[in-house]
């Protein structure tokens, strides 16, 4: 029987420096990039023991885990205005941006930051369902589970239209706000769509905060 000497290493992911797509693999000790194939056998290894907080829970199933997420005191809530009577359009194009930071009106610069910054906390909360598989449900895209929150959000916009679009069309509407952009944000809705009572601002900011990876991206689909 062959013998093979075991490799150790962190599961990570790059661009393929050959064809640019992305690939997951892992990275040795000393920097060495090894990518996974079909029929790799792999080990697993815990990074460090298990928090007694999740013994704990374990041990009491109605115990929970407090989900990570932005300090609501410190940020305000933003969205096109025409969109703030309409909730699935709040909760695609509405972001939570830190008080310090916005000094005056919004630019694009502004909501491309507040956008991926709302990108991060969701990945990050989503503790009940593995990332990658909620990837494959809405994009197919499992592949791009891998990393940090940044380093996932910074994948999503890089690699999927579907996630960048809204980050595309508000910066059309902030520097032209016409009908004709408005209606790209809205598509396949109408204008009659918008005729609802909008919500406020403590509001729109709570919906923000209480929403879910798999709501927004059902949102953006």
């Amino acid at each position: 029987m062959a013998h093979f000497d075991p490799m150790i290493g962190v599961i990570t992911s790059r661009k393929c420096p050959t064809c640019g797509h992305h690939e997951v693999g892992y990275e040795t000790d000393d920097g060495t990039f090894v990518a996974l194939r079909p029929g790799d056998r792999i080990g697993v290894f815990p990074t460090s023991p298990v928090p007694d907080i999740a013994v704990e829970a374990c041990n009491h199933p109605q115990a929970t885990i407090e989900e990570s997420g932005p300090d609501l005191r410190q940020f305000v809530s933003w969205v096109p205005e025409p969109l703030r009577c309409h909730r699935s359009l709040c909760r695609k194009y509405g972001v939570l941006i830190n008080k310090e930071l916005i000094k005056g009106d919004m630019s694009p610069a502004l909501y491309e930051m507040a956008y991926r910054q709302k990108l991060e906390w969701l990945i990050e909360k989503e503790v009940h369902t593995p990332l990658s598989i909620i990837l494959d449900r809405f994009f197919v895209a499992p592949h791009l589970a891998s990393g940090n929150p940044k380093q996932v959000a910074d994948a999503l916009c890089e690699e999927l239209d579907e996630v960048t679009a809204p980050l595309t069309q508000v910066s059309e509407w902030l520097q032209h706000e016409d009908d004709t952009r408005l209606l790209k944000m809205i598509h396949p809705g109408t204008t009659t769509d918008l005729k609802g009572e909008p919500i406020s601002d403590t509001q729109l900011r709570e919906e923000l905060n209480s929403m879910s990876l798999e709501e927004f991206f059902e949102a953006l689909v």
